[in-house]
């Protein structure tokens, strides 16, 4: 059975959460900035909240375009395969991971601000890659490429934060790896 819904509702949320961002683009700087740092994860933090609404406020609309079109493709085909309840585990405790990134930026002396889903997506990655479903993601040469870059530090130039990317990986192969020890 082909399953979306807990897609859908991880793009509605962010949706919801980068509107906002999105409109205050328009105003000035400052304020988009105030924003940003009001949704996203920085280190140290200023809100409580940022671990949580990092994972679905997106700094810029590149950003917005490629973690949703990531979400997409990836996540029905997630939920069907492994369910709702796995979908969401490893798209949060991933994306949680991701935002703390911020505390290993500023330990090697770059402050960063974090935002997206990306981290998240790359735990659904991983734990895909830790399956033997793996060639889904892995059949295809560009992913391979892609998920590489994504994951060094060259991706770092170009503002991306990789660490992010990296953590959520990382517990997305380890959710994976659980899920094929108790199946």
């Amino acid at each position: 059975m082909y399953r979306f819904k807990s897609t859908l509702i991880a793009f509605l949320v962010s949706t919801a959460f980068t509107i906002p961002i999105f409109i205050t683009m328009s105003m000035n700087q400052a304020t988009y900035e105030i924003m940003v740092a009001l949704l996203g994860s920085t280190w140290p933090p200023i809100t409580p909240w940022g671990f949580l609404t990092a994972i679905f406020a997106h700094p810029t609309f590149e950003d917005y375009f490629f973690d949703m079109l990531t979400l997409w493709m990836i996540g029905p085909y997630f939920e069907s395969m492994f369910g709702t309840r796995n979908f969401w585990l490893t798209f949060m405790l991933s994306g949680v991971a991701s935002a703390l990134s911020p505390i290993l930026y500023y330990a090697m002396g770059t402050p960063v601000l974090v935002g997206g889903s990306s981290g998240a997506l790359f735990g659904l990655i991983g734990f895909i890659i830790a399956t033997p479903h793996r060639g889904v993601i892995l059949a295809n040469p560009i992913n391979i490429i892609a998920i590489i870059f994504l994951l060094s530090p060259l991706a770092f130039a170009f503002g991306i934060a990789y660490l992010g990317h990296l953590l959520g990986f990382v517990i997305g192969i380890i959710l994976g790896y659980v899920y094929v020890r108790k199946h």
